[in-house]
């Protein structure tokens, strides 16, 4: 599955000590989903913060043209709908689960009795919500700027999750082509060019990739503004184009 914001986003398990997620999950009920069922819907205003225990779920939203855009994957141990208890927002997207999986579900009241006294899950929060902030926000930067075959092999990418230079990514044309919001025929015709270039080869429900730091080369070459890198002190610099005039 692709996942707009897979590469910079971490999980709330990753933010918090574990003794505060043994305290979420004990205020939590457990709800099982089967493939394919809803788990919320776009405009569901009921408060609460949702848990992944196991399993995936996907958020995306229909169009009224019946096109589906696909946003992210959202795996064990991270959360969705925060911004219900906070900011009083109905939910932003429809989220099925992607086989079966099991969510904890937590109401507000208790939620905001252990956030009154827990400032570290209040810290856990918002650093959650900025990572994905910054994400959304470099991807709308690129969306604006970027043609449809640079964007593809961005999201390839960044969806890169194998530590060696050969890695393959797992999901079918057609999930591609919904997370970036574009035909199919769109998307095949960026996937021939990535191929014919020699950057990826396309397989049966997957794309290999064989070799990352060529595509990651390739990018770089095409890219209309310089990424965020981080260096070797730990800190970000842009590399690459500064100064285009």
């Amino acid at each position: 599955m692709i996942d707009l914001l897979r590469a910079t986003s971490p999980s709330l398990a990753a933010l918090v000590a574990l003794s505060i997620m043994d305290e979420l999950r004990g205020l939590a009920s457990v709800m099982t989903y089967d493939d394919g069922q809803l788990v919320q819907q776009r405009g569901d205003a009921k408060p609460g913060l949702s848990i992944v225990k196991s399993g995936e779920v996907v958020a995306g939203n229909v169009g009224a043209d019946g096109s589906l855009i696909m946003t992210s994957v959202i795996e064990a141990d991270d959360c969705f709908g925060e911004f219900t208890l906070f900011a009083g927002l109905p939910r932003t997207h429809d989220i099925y689960s992607h086989g079966v999986s099991e969510i904890y579900q937590i109401p507000k009241a208790p939620f905001m009795k252990l956030f009154s006294i827990r400032p570290a899950l209040a810290e856990a929060l918002l650093t959650l919500a900025l990572h994905r902030n910054h994400a959304l926000l470099e991807y709308m930067d690129n969306l604006r700027r970027q043609p449809l075959l640079v964007r593809t092999a961005q999201i390839l990418s960044t969806n890169i999750r194998s530590n060696s230079e050969l890695a393959e990514i797992h999901c079918k044309q057609d999930q591609l082509a919904f997370s970036l919001g574009v035909t199919r025929v769109s998307v095949g015709k960026a996937l021939a060019t990535l191929q014919s270039d020699g950057l990826i080869e396309l397989g049966y429900g997957k794309i290999i990739v064989p070799s990352k730091t060529s595509l990651r080369r390739w990018l770089r070459e095409r890219t209309l503004l310089a990424p965020l890198t981080k260096n070797i002190r730990g800190t970000y610099e842009t590399i690459g184009r500064r100064d285009r005039r």
